[in-house]
Order: C-alpha cells, then structure tokens, then sequence
C-alpha cells in the first residue's frame, strides 16, 4: 500500500533565501529566480519528475511531450506557492486579490461556534487560507504532515501575522493529539489534509481520477468522536496574486455504536471528499504537489 512517509521538499535555508528575496528584492524578482530553480529539479529531481510524469502522462492521459512540459510547469507554480506563502503569511496580504466560493459555510461554522474540521488537499495553497480568513473571529488551526521540518514550521510561525492561526505540527509521540482535541472540545476549527496517510494510518480505498486510491478516514473519525461538521475546502492560484478559495458546506459524520455502520459513514465520507478533490484536481492539474506514489499498486 503507498503511503507517505512525513517527509516535503525544501530546507530551512531556503525557506530563508525565500524570505530575504521577497523582504529585499521583491516578489516579481522571486518569480524570476524559481525559472532557474524550477528547471534545476526538472533536471536532478529524477524520483519525483518520474511520479509527477506518471500522473500527468498516465492519470491525465497527456502526449509525453506536454506529460514532460507540465513536470517543469507544476515545479515552477510549486516554487510561486511557496513565495506567495511567505509573502502573505509575512504581512504582504495587500498584494493578493482573492474570491471565494462557499466562505458563508465557515463563518456559519465560526458565527455558530460549532467547530469543525476543514479537511484540504496538497493542491493550491490552503495555509494562506487561515490568514485570508482572519475575519472569521475564531481561532484556526493547520495540522501539518511533515515529521521531518519542525525548524521549518518554528519558523513560519514566528513570521505569522494573523495569531489567531496556529500551526500543530504530527509528532512522533502523538502528542498532537492534546492539541487537536482541546480545539475541538473549544469548538475551533481544525484545517487537516486528507490526501496523505502514513504508514498503520486507518484508510479507506475509493475511486479517485479513474483509478483506486487509498484515503485516510483519520479527519472523519475525528469529526464524528467529538461531534463536529468537516467542510472540503482548497485555496487554488489563478493568477500571480490571485487566489480562489472554495468550502463546501459542513456536514455532520454520524456516530455509531455498530463498528461496522461506523466504518460504512467513514467510507461515505471519504467518497464525498475524493469526488470534491477531484473535481478542483481537474480544474487546476499543475497544482498537485504530491510526489509520492499515491495510486493503489497491484
């Protein structure tokens, strides 16, 4: 079964060149480097252009010659998120505009002090979204994948401007799980991807972009054990300093004594979210940055 092994690209120290060239030098001169920086892993990044090669050639059914153009493509719009995301989470938000579809969902879920799980993918860029909805008035936690980087998210969160964002970081010990389960008992909302699992993670199989997958049902337990709504939501780019958000609107996961009526919701679920997931995948392809084998292999 594949499964993701905690583990993102990217280093402290570029994450701070990151920082210095935008504080110094300006995004536009950003955007310029990442051609450079871009076209360096279309070149070395062998593993990774091979998976992402797979998935448009494969998955998207792509010519080889637009399958090896969208690799470069989908490195160079990584790299643009990436800056955006420091721009905007270090105070430069007045220099993205922004749309949403469904924002009226999470301030209900905030205005109702219902909590929630707002359950997202590794497509766009959905960290900016917690400091795009600071007008929500209610606090918003992004639980990150990533055993590897904890300097890293020190360090985002030191750069934060919008405090009512908190970052909670997967560890190890499963401390995590204190922190996740106080924001929900408070009724906060907690902003998790559901396209990743690791290794013994609880996962369902459904279809996803023509093929069988495998999906964590961990955020849909969560929702139905402390009686929250999860919404499906995803801030995509669509233009340099552009960004559309979209929610659905929350739903409840019920609660069953029967295990197996259980593990039937759960699955529901999982389904409802692959079936959202990939209807913005197909909107916006170049915006999965996933690079791991995610597909079921015989």
């Amino acid at each position: 079964m594949p499964s993701w092994k905690g583990q993102s690209r990217g280093n402290l120290l570029g994450y701070k060149i990151f920082i210095f060239t935008l504080k110094y030098l300006g995004l536009s001169f950003a955007y310029f480097i990442l051609f450079f920086v871009s076209f360096y892993f279309f070149i070395f990044s062998r593993s990774s252009s091979k998976i992402t090669f797979q998935y448009f050639r494969k998955i998207l059914k792509y010519s080889r010659a637009k399958a090896r153009w969208s690799i470069y493509l989908n490195y160079l719009v990584f790299g643009k998120v990436i800056l955006d995301k420091f721009a905007i989470l270090g105070g430069l938000k007045s220099k993205f505009t922004y749309n949403f579809d469904g924002e009226h969902h999470l301030r209900e879920m905030a205005e109702n002090k219902t909590g929630g799980i707002i359950v997202n993918a590794h497509i766009g860029n959905f960290e900016i979204a917690g400091q795009l909805l600071e007008r929500l008035n209610t606090r918003i936690n992004i639980l990150m994948l990533d055993a590897e980087h904890q300097k890293i998210k020190k360090y985002l969160t030191e750069i934060l401007t919008n405090k009512e964002v908190n970052i909670i970081p997967i560890q190890s010990d499963f401390s995590h799980i204190v922190p996740i389960s106080k924001a929900l008992i408070d009724k906060e909302l907690i902003a998790m991807a559901g396209d990743r699992f690791i290794q013994d993670s609880k996962v369902c199989e459904v279809d996803f972009m023509g093929q069988k997958a495998f999906f964590p049902t961990g955020p849909f337990y969560l929702a139905a054990r402390f009686g929250v709504p999860v919404t499906f939501a995803f801030a995509m780019k669509e233009s340099k300093t552009h960004y559309h958000f979209f929610a659905t609107a929350p739903e409840k996961v019920k609660r069953f004594k029967d295990p197996e009526e259980q593990e039937q919701e759960l699955v529901r679920f999982v389904g409802k979210y692959a079936k959202e997931f990939e209807r913005i995948l197909r909107m916006y392809p170049l915006q999965w940055f996933n690079y791991y084998h995610f597909w079921k292999t015989k």
